[in-house]
């Protein structure tokens, strides 16, 4: 059983890390991300994100948004599986620095960085994305506000991931929706 080792960009250098996050299947399988040590990341568990990734089965082809990207682990993973495009927005600049340099581990794919409030963002867009992961700080956001201004951003069979706790309560009637201890996915389709 082979893996594929990716070097860790030397940009991470003197950079305090958080955290190592791997990723889980595809192309990149075993790719460590490293994210700078912040606060307010909170990165989706390995056990979410292969559930999810599995979920969505096959990416190829696929343009992704990753929304409140925090460490990027969900838009790194849709790339190592098949997404020919990822963009990535989040308003923290140490979130969006990071990202950028994971991004240096990913050839072959179209990936844009963006540092912005994701509504802002929403609302100025004029693209439409395949696949929109959104994973919004727990309780912070207004999800059904969210919901309804990703949904607009969705191509034709396009699919809105927002991950939350289990505790907010919102409208995800519509949803294909697990839950996974204190994280709930919500899978809406258009």
């Amino acid at each position: 059983m082979s893996a594929n080792i990716h070097p860790t960009p030397s940009s991470f250098i003197g950079m305090p890390i958080k955290a190592n996050l791997s990723i889980l299947a595809g192309t990149y399988k075993g790719t460590r991300l490293k994210m700078p040590d912040s606060a307010g990341t909170r990165p989706t568990s390995a056990r979410v994100r292969k559930s999810l990734f599995d979920m969505l089965g096959d990416l190829s082809g696929s343009s992704v948004l990753d929304i409140f990207s925090g460490s990027g682990a969900l838009g790194f993973e849709a790339a190592s599986r098949g997404a020919v495009s990822v963009t990535f927005v989040d308003s923290g600049r140490r979130a969006v620095e990071s990202i950028r340099k994971n991004g240096l581990l990913f050839h072959g794919v179209n990936l844009d960085f963006i540092r912005q409030d994701v509504f802002r963002f929403l609302k100025q867009c004029n693209s439409s994305f395949d696949l929109i992961l959104a994973d919004p700080p727990y309780e912070k956001v207004n999800l059904n506000g969210l919901a309804d201004q990703a949904i607009k951003r969705l191509g034709s069979g396009g699919r809105l991931v927002i991950e939350s706790s289990v505790r907010e309560k919102w409208n995800s009637e519509g949803a294909r929706v697990k839950k996974y201890g204190d994280t709930q996915i919500s899978i809406f389709s258009t």
